[in-house]
């Protein structure tokens, strides 16, 4: 001890502060971060009841026909798309509390007015419009549609700041931590998505339209103020969600913007050009199928989720995404395999054939179709029906490997200052590739393709 210096001993002390500063961000980064899934569980609870209510109120507004809730999905879709690239690039110029209390508060107080708004007209709809439906329901319709908008590129906004910058932050560089949260934060995604349509749907039976829009419209208003205390909280715990490199524009520069429409080009351009573009696109293409049962399927979905850690920490992010891949599309198909297996009931010579000439009534059974099915054994009676469902379902295991490489992707390889443009142009890609597979229902609108209200069998 007597040889010992005073320099020795500053840089002793020096030392065992810089050790033990260490271990509290080692503790810190491996404890389980509840409070970010209790927000989210919170969030997607709100989000996935919601969805799913406000097309019930769509098709109740006007019952006869399922134009107005496709329009409802259509300019919701078309807002994502088209504001997208704007949100983010706000995102990345804004401090993350202050982001993420805006879209909160914005999200969840357009979700309570479109929900009462919606209750309240149709629990008085025939005191305000005894008639037809008229002006009344069209205003109500629009005011409803521009709300619920409004709503969903708030959701957005949450998700990007959260799932996309938020976690990354808190891994710290962990990609093996970083892979935990992404898992379990989309098994709380998908297990609302599940529960929350199905307690929605109850609602609407045992309490009508008018009651069920007041509890949602209550639950949103208790949902924020407990969103708003956890984000608080989280944003405490960990110190490095304060140190944000924010895109800083010139002044000069930002008078020659000409508005959103150069923003957004501006963020595609961004987006185009960097390097995670190809993965991200992959990953769109994805949202263009029709082959999914949702609620039914998500259930193959959480195993999905589960399992990618454990993938994805034995054979590497690329490879999982690649093993992904491989069960998706294998499993995917057996939904084609099944057109041609017996007992199919899909006739795709309706494709060449003149409609006109051609009726459900008269066209002939596919060659395919073996006659008399009908009479036979239960699997060969059921067999393309059985193989449709399983490929389907199935596939839903490598779905969401495959969305959580890319989304992992997408949090390792994008920088911090333009986190938030590249993932407001992918969630505007994902809508766009969303929609196409609408197109493709138009190009191709004949029933007998999609073989709706007859069977061979």
């Amino acid at each position: 001890m007597a040889g010992r210096t005073e320099d020795d001993l500053v840089q002793e002390e020096q030392g065992e502060d810089i050790a033990s500063t260490k271990a509290k961000q080692d503790v810190t980064k491996k404890d389980v971060p509840w409070r970010v899934y209790c927000a989210h569980g919170l969030s997607t609870w709100g989000d996935n009841m919601w969805w799913f209510a406000g097309g019930c109120y769509m098709l109740e507004l006007q019952p006869s026909s399922l134009r107005l809730t496709a329009t409802y999905g259509l300019v919701i879709a078309a807002s994502v798309i088209v504001f997208g690239a704007s949100l983010g690039r706000w995102i990345d110029r804004s401090r993350r509390i202050t982001a993420a209390r805006t879209f909160l508060t914005i999200q969840n107080t357009a979700v309570s007015l479109c929900a009462l708004l919606l209750a309240g007209f149709i629990q008085f709809r025939g005191d305000l419009e005894p008639g037809s439906p008229g002006w009344l329901t069209a205003l109500v319709s629009v005011l409803a549609i521009v709300l619920a908008s409004v709503a969903r590129l708030a959701s957005s906004g949450t998700n990007i700041i959260i799932q996309k910058d938020w976690i990354v932050v808190i891994a710290g560089g962990d990609t093996d931590y970083l892979a935990t949260m992404n898992s379990f934060l989309r098994t709380i995604e998908l297990t609302t998505y599940m529960i929350a349509p199905a307690v929605a749907g109850q609602l609407f039976t045992f309490l009508g339209f008018g009651l069920t829009g007041l509890l949602i419209a209550a639950w949103n208003v208790v949902s924020v103020m407990l969103e708003y205390l956890l984000l608080s909280l989280i944003y405490r715990r960990y110190p490095g969600l304060a140190q944000k490199r924010l895109v800083v524009v010139e002044e000069e520069e930002e008078r020659e913007e000409t508005g959103a429409v150069q923003g957004a080009l501006e963020g595609w351009g961004t987006y185009l050009r960097h390097p995670v573009m190809k993965a991200g696109l992959g990953l769109a293409c994805l949202y263009m199928t029709v082959l999914g049962f949702d609620n039914i399927s998500a259930l193959v979905g959480v195993a999905g989720s589960l399992a990618y850690p454990a993938i994805r920490r034995r054979v590497g992010l690329e490879r999982t995404g690649l093993l992904g891949m491989f069960l998706l599309v294998s499993c995917s198909s057996l939904a084609l395999l099944s057109v041609f297996l017996p007992g199919s009931p899909m006739d795709l010579t309706v494709i060449w054939q003149d409609n006109n000439n051609t009726s459900l009534s008269s066209s002939p059974p596919p060659p395919w179709t073996l006659s008399g099915v009908s009479t036979g054994p239960f699997w060969l009676h059921y067999c393309s029906v059985l193989v449709f469902l399983a490929g389907t379902i199935l596939a839903r295991f490598g779905l969401w490997i495959v969305d959580l490489t890319v989304n992992q992707l997408l949090q390792e390889k994008v920088e911090e200052e333009v986190r938030g443009v590249v993932n407001g142009v992918q969630d505007s890609l994902n809508n766009c590739l969303d929609l196409a597979k609408c197109v493709l229902v138009i190009l191709l609108p004949a029933e007998q393709t999609f073989e709706i209200g007859r069977a061979h069998v």
